[in-house]
C-alpha cells in the first residue's frame, strides 16, 4: 500500500471510533502526567506502568484499524501480560538509547526497526519480548524509509506550534538579556524587558496548547496508520512466504501423481505385477480322450 492508501484506510477505520481513540490518548496522557508529579513513588510507578500502558494503547489502535469495537478497558490489557510488555518496552528504550549514543541518526533508524514490536506481541501471545523485537527488525528490513515517510506527513502538522514556540523562546531570552542593573537595587529590569519576557512566555504556552490540540487528532491517526502499515506488511510477507513454499514443493517433488497411470500399458517383468498371478497353462496330453 502507498502512504496515501495507508492513511485513507486508517481514516476509514477511525470513522465512528474517534471518541475512544481520543479518549484513551487523553487518559494515558493524564495517568503519565499525574505520576510524573509525584516524587519518588510516582516515578517508580511511572517506570513500571508506562510500558504495559502504552502497549495496551497500541493494541486498541490495532483493533480499531481492523474494524473491531474495542472498549476503553482494553487499553489496560497490556498489564495481563506484564512480563512481556514491560520487558519489551524496557529493552526497546535501552537499545534506542545505546544506538543514540553513536549519533542521533542510528537511534532514529532503530526506532523504526523496533516499531512493530508491540503489534507482534499482540498477534503472537507465546513470543518472547526479545524475539518480538527481532521479528520487528526483520519485518522492517527495506521498509523503514516508507514508515519514515508516513510519519513525516504527520510531523508536518507541528510546524506551526514549533515556530510559535521558537519565537516565544527568542523573546523570553531577549527580554532576560536586557536586564540592567541600575543604582537602584529595586529596579532590576525595565518595563519593556518585563513585557517582552511575559509575552514570550505567553507565546510558549500558546504553542504548547496548540501542540496538545493537534496531538488529539494526529496521535490516534498516526498510530492507527502504523497499525494499518503493520497489517499490510505482514500480509505481504505471508504472501511471499506462501508463494516461495509452493515453488519449492513443485521443484523438489519427483513423485507427483499424474492423471494417467504410467504402468497402465506396460508389460510387467517376470515376478512383478498382475502377470505373476496368472496360472500357467498345463500341457495337454495327446492320448487324453476328448
Amino acid at each position: 500500500m502507498t502512504i496515501s492508501q495507508v492513511k485513507q484506510t486508517a481514516k476509514e477505520s477511525l470513522r465512528g471510533n474517534w471518541g475512544i481513540a481520543i479518549g484513551i490518548f487523553v487518559l494515558a496522557w493524564l495517568i503519565s502526567g499525574v505520576l510524573s508529579f509525584i516524587p519518588f513513588i510516582g516515578w517508580i510507578a511511572l517506570f513500571l506502568l508506562t510500558g504495559p500502558l502504552y502497549v495496551g494503547v497500541s493494541w486498541v489502535y490495532l483493533a480499531i484499524s481492523r474494524r473491531e469495537q474495542p472498549e476503553v478497558a482494553y487499553m489496560f490489557s497490556g498489564f495481563k501480560e506484564f512480563g512481556r510488555t514491560f520487558l519489551a518496552y524496557l529493552l526497546i528504550s535501552i537499545f534506542i538509547f545505546l544506538w543514540s549514543l553513536l549519533l542521533i541518526v542510528p537511534g532514529i533508524i532503530k526506532t523504526y526497526s523496533y516499531s512493530q514490536t508491540f503489534f507482534i506481541l499482540r498477534d503472537n501471545p507465546n513470543i518472547s519480548a526479545l524475539d518480538a523485537i527481532t521479528e520487528s527488525r526483520h519485518m522492517m528490513n527495506g521498509h523503514k524509509g516508507r514508515l519514515f515517510g508516513l510519519s513525516l506527513t504527520f510531523l508536518l502538522w507541528y510546524l506551526i506550534p514549533i515556530a510559535v514556540g521558537i519565537v516565544g523562546s527568542v523573546i523570553v531570552f531577549g527580554g532576560m538579556a536586557s536586564v540592567s542593573y541600575t543604582s537602584d537595587p529595586t529596579e532590576l529590569i525595565s518595563a519593556l524587558a518585563a513585557g517582552a519576557t511575559f509575552g514570550g512566555f505567553v507565546l510558549m504556552l500558546v504553542a504548547g496548547l496548540i501542540s496538545l490540540g493537534i496531538s488529539l487528532y494526529v496521535y490516534p491517526y498516526l498510530i492507527t496508520s502504523v497499525a494499518v502499515f503493520y497489517d499490510d506488511l505482514y500480509a505481504a510477507s505471508e504472501g511471499i512466504y506462501v508463494e516461495e513454499t509452493v515453488i519449492v514443493e513443485e521443484e523438489v517433488d519427483p513423485f507427483a501423481q499424474t492423471e494417467q497411470d504410467p504402468f497402465a500399458n506396460d508389460t510387467h517383468p517376470e515376478g512383478f505385477g498382475p502377470e505373476t498371478t496368472k496360472e500357467p497353462e498345463t500341457p495337454k496330453d495327446e492320448n487324453e480322450p476328448k
